[in-house]
C-alpha cells in the first residue's frame, strides 16, 4: 500500500486547508464568500500559491465570464425580455407550482447544452423573479430545481460545460485516443455526450416531480401570507383580485358605446376595469369618462369565474389569456400595491373622488381598508371621507407608483417593485447582442470570457443598460466565492497534492473490475469538484482515468467521459458556479442542498455510469 509514503508538508498543509474548508461549508459558521476569503488568506500565508497567482481567479475566465453573463443578463430584464419570457411561463403554468417548476426545469435543461449552466440559471433568475411578484410563489422552491437541471442539462452537449469542452485536448495530451494496438480512436463530436444528458435531464425533472415537496425548503411562515403585490393577495386582504381577464366589446353587446361610469354602476364589487384599448390606444388606469366603443378591448380584475358570467351577460367576447394587455400588464410594468394615508397627511377630510387619483396620479383605487372593514366598489369608495391609517389598495404603473412615493400625503407601503427605467425599445437589440456573444462562443471559436463581454459591452454602449446598472447587477458575493476557491486548485496541483492521490488510488485500486473503477473514478470526480473547480478536477483525473482504462483494456474515452460529466455532480455544495448564483437569491443553507443534492448526487452517478457503460 502506498499508506502516506511521499506526504510533504506542503500536502498535508493543502489537506489540511481543505478539510477547514469544508468544515465552515456545512457548519455554517460563517457566510461561504467569507469562507473563500479565508481561503485566500491562508494560502497567502503559508506561501503555498505563489503570490503573483494568488489572486488570480479574480482574472480568470470563469470569474470574467459570469461577469459577463450577469451584465447581459441585467440587460435582457430592463429590455423587457425576461418579462417576455415570464410572461409565456405563467402562461403555461398559470398559478401551480408544480407546473411552473417542470416548465423551469425543461427551459433550463435546453438552454443550458449550448448556454452553460451558470449562463442559463443567470439568465431565468430574473424570471423566478419575476414568477414570485405575480404569484406569491417563493423562490426557494424553484431555484434549486432551475440550477440543478440546467447543471444536469448542460451535459447534452460537448459545449456544455468546461470539462467537456477541456476533454479533447486532455485525452490527446494523455494518450487517450489510442488504443492497445496504437490504432488512433475518434475524437468526440458535439452531440456525443447527448445520451448521458438527456437522461440525466429526465432524471432531474422526475426527481423533483415527485420529491420535490420532501427534498426543496418548507415554505416559510412568513410565506403563507401571500407577496402583497399578488392578486392572491389582494383577495384575500380587499376581498377584490385573483385574476386578470381580457375581453372584447362586439357591437351586439348592450354596454357598447357606454362610458366607463355607466359601466362601474353595473359591475359586480369584486370586479374592477383597469385598462382600456381603444383603437391603438392603452388606458392606464382609464378615466370614468372614456367611452368604451364596439371593437374595444378591456382589461378586468377579478375572479375569473364572475368574469365570465358578467361577460356572458352582456355579450363580451373573453379571451382565454392576455393579449392586448399582455405587455402593459407584466409585473416588470404594472401591478397592485398598497399606500396609507399617514396623520401628517393634509388630505384627511378630502373625499376620495375629489381626489381624482387616476387623473392626477396615474394610480386607480380599487378598495380601501379601514379598521376591520373594506370598503370596494364604485359607491363605497365613492362617498368616502379619507382618514388617518387609511390602507388604499391600488392599481398602477410603476412609474406611476414611484412618484407617489415622493408624495407626503401617502406613505407607500409596497417596496419590492422595479424602480428602473425599462428601455422595451431597445428589446430587440438585447436579443441581438445576447445571440451575437453566444455565436462568437459556438461558431467562432472565442474563449467564453471574451465572447460573454463582447455582448455585455455592446448592451452598454447601446444604451440596453447603463454603465451603473451594470455594476449593481453583479452580485460580487459570488464573484468572491469563486475566484477565492480557485487558487485552492492550483495549491492541489503545485504542492503535488494530486500526484500523491493519484498514486494512492493506483496501489489502492488495482485489479478492480471495469464497473467497479467507473463508479470509484465518478465518486472522486465528484468530490473532487466539490473541492476544487470541475475544470481544476477533471484536467487533475483525466491522465489518471485514461492510465486505469488502458490498465484494464477498456476504451480510455469512457473512462475520460466518466470523469468529465462526474465533476458536474456538485449538488451537496453551492461551490458549483450554478449553485453558487441562486444560493443568495434563494436564501439557501448548506443544509438544504445537502436535503436536495444528496439523493441526486447518487442517482447521478448511477445513470452516468450505466450510459457510459451502454454506449462503450
Amino acid at each position: 500500500m502506498f499508506g502516506v509514503q511521499g506526504l510533504t508538508p506542503d500536502i498535508f498543509l493543502v489537506l489540511g486547508i481543505i478539510v477547514i474548508t469544508v468544515i465552515l461549508f456545512v457548519t455554517e459558521i460563517v457566510r461561504v464568500d467569507v469562507v473563500a476569503c479565508l481561503v485566500l488568506v491562508l494560502l497567502g500565508l503559508t506561501k503555498i500559491v505563489p503570490s503573483n497567482q494568488l489572486f488570480s481567479g479574480f482574472s480568470s475566465d470563469a470569474v470574467i465570464a459570469l461577469i459577463g453573463v450577469m451584465i447581459m443578463c441585467a440587460g435582457l430584464e430592463r429590455s423587457g425580455v425576461v418579462a417576455k419570457i415570464a410572461h409565456h411561463v405563467m402562461r403555461l403554468g398559470g398559478v401551480s407550482e408544480n407546473r411552473i417548476r417542470l416548465l423551469l426545469m425543461g427551459i433550463g435543461g435546453f438552454f443550458a447544452g449550448f448556454l452553460r449552466s451558470v449562463g442559463t440559471v443567470a439568465l431565468l433568475l430574473p424570471v423566478v423573479t419575476r414568477i414570485r411578484h405575480a404569484t406569491g410563489i417563493e423562490n426557494s422552491r424553484l431555484l434549486i430545481p432551475l440550477s440543478f437541471c440546467a447543471i444536469l442539462g448542460s451535459t447534452l452537449t460537448m459545449l456544455g460545460t468546461g470539462p467537456l469542452i477541456l476533454l479533447n485536448s486532455l485525452l490527446i495530451n494523455s494518450g487517450g485516443l489510442t488504443d492497445r494496438l496504437g490504432h488512433d480512436a475518434s475524437m468526440l463530436g458535439l452531440f456525443s455526450v447527448f445520451p448521458i444528458g438527456l437522461a440525466l435531464l429526465l432524471l432531474g425533472i422526475v426527481y423533483f416531480a415527485f420529491l420535490g415537496n420532501l427534498v426543496l425548503p418548507a415554505v416559510p411562515v412568513r410565506a403563507n401570507h401571500t407577496n402583497s403585490g399578488s392578486p392572491a393577495y389582494f383577495k384575500k386582504i380587499y376581498g377584490i383580485g385573483a385574476d386578470f381577464c381580457e375581453c372584447r366589446v362586439p357591437s351586439t353587446s348592450p354596454l357598447a358605446n357606454n362610458t366607463l361610469r355607466q359601466w362601474e354602476g353595473l359591475l359586480p364589487p369584486d370586479i374592477a376595469i383597469i385598462g382600456i384599448k381603444l383603437g391603438n390606444t392603452i388606458h392606464i388606469p382609464p378615466l370614468r369618462r372614456t367611452e368604451i366603443k364596439e371593437g374595444s378591448v378591456i382589461a378586468m380584475l377579478g375572479p375569473r369565474d364572475e368574469i365570465q358570467e358578467f361577460a356572458k351577460k352582456y355579450g363580451l367576447r373573453m379571451s382565454p389569456y392576455l393579449t392586448a394587455f399582455a405587455e402593459r400588464l407584466n409585473p416588470t410594468h404594472s401591478g397592485l400595491c398598497e399606500a396609507v394615508v399617514p396623520p401628517s397627511s393634509q388630505l384627511i377630510g378630502t373625499n376620495l373622488r375629489d381626489l381624482h387619483m387616476r387623473h392626477h396620479f396615474g394610480i386607480q383605487v380599487l378598495a380601501v381598508h379601514r379598521g376591520d372593514k373594506v370598503r370596494r366598489g364604485k359607491k363605497e369608495i365613492g362617498n368616502l371621507t379619507l382618514r388617518s391609517g387609511d390602507t388604499l389598495g391600488m392599481f398602477c404603473e410603476w412609474g406611476a407608483l414611484f412618484s407617489l412615493q415622493k408624495n407626503p400625503d401617502f406613505v407607500v407601503v409596497t417596496s419590492d417593485y422595479p424602480r428602473q427605467k425599462m428601455h422595451t425599445e431597445k428589446m430587440w437589440f438585447a436579443v441581438f447582442f445576447f445571440a451575437l456573444a453566444i455565436s462568437l462562443i459556438v461558431f467562432a471559436g472565442l474563449s467564453v470570457s471574451i465572447g460573454l463581454l463582447v455582448g455585455a459591452v455592446c448592451m452598454i454602449f447601446s444604451g440596453v443598460i447603463s454603465i451603473d446598472d451594470a455594476y449593481e447587477s453583479v452580485s460580487w458575493k459570488t464573484v468572491f466565492l469563486l475566484a477565492g476557491l480557485m487558487p485552492l486548485g492550483i495549491a492541489v496541483q503545485t504542492s503535488g497534492t494530486s500526484d500523491w492521490i493519484a498514486l494512492y488510488m493506483l496501489d489502492v485500486f488495482s485489479g478492480y473490475s471495469e464497473w467497479a473503477l467507473l463508479f470509484i473514478l465518478g465518486v472522486i470526480a465528484s468530490i473532487g469538484s466539490l473541492i476544487l473547480s470541475n475544470v481544476g478536477a477533471t484536467i487533475v483525473l483525466v491522465p489518471l482515468a485514461v492510465h486505469l482504462a488502458q490498465a484494464i483494456g477498456a476504451d480510455p474515452r469512457a473512462f475520460a467521459l466518466m470523469v468529465a460529466v462526474a465533476t458536474s455532480n456538485s449538488f451537496v455544495l453551492p461551490t458549483h458556479q450554478a449553485n453558487a448564483l441562486i444560493s443568495m437569491p434563494g436564501q439557501y443553507k448548506i443544509s438544504d442542498f445537502l436535503k436536495a443534492g444528496g439523493l441526486m448526487s447518487f442517482l447521478y452517478l448511477i445513470i452516468v455510469m450505466v450510459m457510459i457503460h451502454w454506449m462503450y
